[in-house]
Order: structure tokens, then sequence, then C-alpha cells
């Protein structure tokens, strides 16, 4: 299976960034035939949504479409959010402008929320109410919170018991086994079923 990881923390060297990463390679460690493919929101050049791009000749659309293609290539997702002011960074919630259903309408996406301290919640419950209506990217119900996130996820050991590290470690593991259900039960379904009736573009 093929994962797109979204990396939404516009910070250079972010934490987000790390988990990403972290996640990739347990990813790939979990099964010699998965790959990844991250996209890291502060190395990529991604501009402020306009109406332009719902015209494929626009330069804007052209520009997003390299973006697309690497989206819409992904068999399962992850949406990785840090919480800024208690929010979603405007440079994740941007990026998801551009993604539609013809992309990821019906794929399994996990969310995960990144903290400094012991915060994360809030990313989560904002993303769970906005960013898949028109798109249908599905929410698996399971999330992941990394808190404490410079203190853990930083090596893959998971022997060393210290608390949250081993903890958090562990627990990226079981959301990762439920995302692979989800990834092998909806891809199944997408080939038996027609989902995409053009008459309903967005969702109510």
């Amino acid at each position: 299976m093929h994962y797109v990881i979204i990396s939404g923390s516009t910070r250079e060297n972010s934490q987000s960034f790390k988990v990403a990463q972290w996640l990739a390679t347990q990813i790939e460690n979990d099964d010699a035939s998965n790959t990844t493919d991250i996209i890291n929101l502060y190395k990529e050049d991604i501009p402020i949504w306009n109406d332009t791009a719902w015209n494929s000749d626009s330069e804007l659309s052209k520009h997003m479409k390299q973006y697309k293609d690497r989206v819409s290539k992904s068999d399962g997702l992850i949406l990785i959010s840090p919480e800024w002011h208690g929010m979603v960074p405007g440079g994740l919630k941007n990026f998801l402008l551009y993604i539609s259903s013809q992309h990821v309408a019906h794929k399994p996406c996990l969310l995960v929320g990144v903290s400094g301290s012991i915060g994360g919640a809030y990313p989560i419950a904002e993303l769970r109410m906005s960013g898949y209506k028109n798109n249908r990217m599905t929410y698996i119900p399971d999330h992941l919170i990394v808190r404490n996130v410079e203190k853990v996820m930083n090596d893959h050991n998971f022997d060393i018991d210290d608390g949250d590290d081993k903890y958090t470690k562990e627990r990226a593991a079981y959301s990762l086994n439920v995302l692979y259900a989800y990834t092998g039960a909806l891809g199944e379904m997408r080939k038996t079923h027609d989902l995409l009736d053009k008459r309903y573009p967005n969702g109510m």
C-alpha cells in the first residue's frame, strides 16, 4: 500500500515533520511492500488558494497538479497538525482547499495532533469538523495525539520503558494498524462500488 503523509507545520525543522518521518519509517518497517510519500508544507511552495484553482488551464492549477497527483496515488493518508494557538495551522487548511474527491474520495485518513506540551486535541476536533466535506476523505475513528513531542518518537526503540515515549510509540503502532485495516477494506469498496456521482460533487 502507498501512504501519503502531510506534515502540516510550516516551521523549519518542525516536530510535526519528525513525527511524519517516524510514521513513514514505521509503515515501511511493518510491511516491506508499503511505500510512503511525505508532503512537508515547510518545504513545498503552496500558494494561497483562490478560485483560479478551479480552472485547469490557470497557472495556479498547473502549479498544484504535482501535489494533487501525489495525493491521488495514495491508498491511505495521514494528516499531521501541530496545535498553534489551539488551531490547525493555516497552511494545512489552505492545502486541503486544493484537494477534491477526484484525489481522495473514500480513502482512509489517520489524523495526528502534535503538541509541545499536553495539548493536541483541538486540531483533531477542528479537522473532524472540516477538511473532508467536499473531498470525501474518510477520517478513521481512531486518531493519534503526540504530546510532549520533543521528548518522544526520537528513535524506533520500543523496549525502553520510560513512560510517555513507550506509550506514544505503542499507541502510534496501534493507530497505524487501524489505518492498515481501513486501507484494505476501503480499497476493496472503491473497486466494487462507484461512489462518485457528477450530480453531487460536493457534500451537504
